[in-house]
């Protein structure tokens, strides 16, 4: 009486189950995007699912899919994860990650730029995601000991995949993890992740960030983000940038195109420094303000650029 889900791509594995109601034990593999977009078709309500060596039927109500399987046999055999269990507070490792993970690359030309370094720093677990262009870094308090002393690279898709399935955690929920020299597993329920580590030296990039900044920007989170987006939308091409112009109590951002025309907002804001106009790929920075905590937002900033 219980249904078990696997998916792979032999990097990321992906299992869960749920209870039902059997009547003959079995397996069957089945193309995921078509069993997927036909479930979601359905109206609510209990699916009856039958399969074979050749087909799968799924019938709900006067609704029926019948979808061609694959080879049992063919399907990769997946080695259970073997190593030792930690648990991890759920709710502080998964708000460090959406805070980090949209920071890594999507561009494998670059491998190890499409992971989240795990490193042990004080006790606390740091997470350090850059693609080059931005750089992520968030101190996980409450949250160590399944690193070690060793820092580990994991892939920003698998991270992805964790958020996805944790949904919003409960205030003593936890996340399992499970490491070994070459993978690692995140348990969430009745849901597994392993994915293989990704293999190599992250570049060292904390000396990117200076030890201070000459200039401070202070303004509402929201103010700033409606402001961001509405500049954003003349910039529509991969070399747009959107300046921002700060001064005394103001900011004025502007974005310009020889194809579209410009577009300029001035909003209210507390700044402290010599006058300075600065730009932004717009994307990069809507995802940073996003990704702070509470309503007012701090900008430091170093020069011109």
């Amino acid at each position: 009486n219980s249904l078990s889900v696997t998916g792979t791509d032999l990097d990321i594995t992906v299992r869960t189950s749920i209870d039902v109601i059997g009547v003959e034990d079995g397996s069957v593999v089945v193309p995921s995007r078509l069993i997927v977009d036909a479930i979601r078709s359905l109206e609510a309500g209990a699916v009856t699912v039958n399969g074979n060596d050749e087909s799968v039927e799924v019938t709900l109500g006067r609704a029926r899919f019948s979808l061609r399987t694959f080879s049992v046999v063919d399907y990769p055999k997946l080695p259970p994860l073997t190593g030792t269990l930690t648990s991890v507070p759920a709710k502080e490792l998964l708000l460090g990650l959406s805070q980090v993970v949209r920071a890594a690359a999507t561009d494998d030309a670059r491998p190890l730029l499409t992971g989240v370094l795990f490193t042990t720093d004080h006790d606390s677990l740091r997470l350090i995601a850059t693609d080059s262009y931005r750089l992520a870094v968030r101190d996980v308090p409450g949250v160590k000991g399944f690193t070690d002393s060793n820092d580990i690279l994991v892939p920003a898709r698998a991270l992805q995949e964790l958020q996805r399935v944790s949904g919003t955690p409960g205030e003593d929920a936890e996340i399992g993890v499970t490491l070994t020299d070459a993978d690692i597993s995140f348990v969430v329920g009745r849901t597994s992740i392993a994915s293989r580590l990704i293999d190599g030296n992250y570049p060292s990039v904390l000396q990117l960030i200076p030890a201070s900044y000459p200039n401070q920007l202070r303004i509402a989170k929201d103010t700033l983000l409606v402001s961001l987006r509405r500049t954003k939308l003349l910039a529509k091409d991969a070399t747009s940038s959107v300046r921002l112009t700060m001064k005394d109590k103001n900011v004025e951002i502007r974005t310009q195109s020889h194809d579209t025309g410009d577009v300029e907002d001035n909003v209210d804001a507390d700044y402290q420094g010599e006058e300075l106009t600065i730009a932004f790929n717009p994307n990069f920075l809507i995802d940073g303000v996003e990704a702070v905590l509470g309503d007012e937002v701090v900008l430091e900033l170093s020069d011109s650029v």
